[in-house]
């Protein structure tokens, strides 16, 4: 069976080619009992779609592969802390685990125009179940921000 930080790695080769691609530096992985459900990059200059960040994309697919809109018992792996409307999707579909990396800090000094509202606060205003662990692998999640800023289609945020 994979680790926390296999996954994670994973949803850091997805961002990486997200950037090569044009999209913005983030990453995230769907697993359930150790069967990946999804794994993407951000999609929102491919798709021309401000809420398609890798968080809910890959809770798109991860829906279609699981046939159904509870995700209960599984994990999300993300590059960076999910922002308000990713946290919010992952709780209505039941993730069970947010593992992320960067924090919505780290996106915001990139100029990313973060909501500041962290997971733990979204969970504790919210009363949500989900299990938040924050700081898997953070560097190499810092290097894809770094990657970005060097890429020639870098520069695009929202």
């Amino acid at each position: 069976m994979l680790s926390d930080a296999d996954y994670m790695r994973m949803a850091i080769d997805a961002a990486m080619a997200g950037v090569e691609h044009g999209e913005a530096p983030f990453g995230a992985c769907i697993v359930r009992e150790g069967k990946i459900l999804a794994c993407t990059s951000n999609r929102v200059w491919t798709e021309l779609d401000i809420t398609a960040h890798a968080e809910t994309a890959a809770l798109r697919k991860a829906c279609r592969e699981a046939n159904a809109v509870d995700l209960n018992g599984s994990s999300i792996y993300s590059t960076c802390e999910p922002c308000p409307m990713c946290f919010a999707s992952c709780h209505w579909a039941k993730i069970s685990k947010i593992h992320y990396g960067s924090s919505i800090q780290d996106a915001l000094d990139l100029g990313f125009s973060e909501l500041t509202i962290s997971n733990r606060q979204m969970k504790e205003l919210g009363g949500s179940p989900v299990q938040i662990y924050p700081g898997l692998l953070r560097e190499d999640c810092l290097k894809i921000f770094r990657h970005w800023k060097q890429h020639p289609r870098a520069g695009r945020v929202y």
